[in-house]
């Protein structure tokens, strides 16, 4: 009788080792069912996020745009207007931009 308890108690074990060890394995199957979820709930928050500020710098892009093409609309009517006085300004501002820059030639 002595060489059964021992053997009933190893079979235990190997009975309770093989019941931790499927216990384990569905512990990580439904951790990584989870991390799955968290991971593709992630990814489509990314790609909203990345959607939305694309529209916005898309929007930023059109309003500059459309700002740039006005102010050149209405510089081009003020020299229009006064094309002498333009022409003024014009010859000014290059003779002072080449004194700041040093061209004395």
């Amino acid at each position: 009788m002595a060489t059964t308890k021992p053997k009933q108690t190893e079979n235990d074990l190997r009975e309770e080792f093989n019941a931790l060890r499927v216990q384990v394995d569905s512990l990580v199957q439904v951790l990584k069912a989870k991390g799955e979820q968290k991971y593709d709930k992630l990814g489509k928050t990314l790609e909203s996020e990345l959607e939305h500020y694309q529209e916005k710098a898309e929007e930023k892009l059109h309003s500059a745009y459309k700002t740039g093409t006005d102010s050149l609309n209405d510089l081009e009517d003020k020299i229009r207007e006064k094309p002498v006085s333009s022409m003024l300004i014009a010859l000014c501002a290059g003779y002072v931009i080449s004194k700041i820059l040093g061209n004395d030639k």
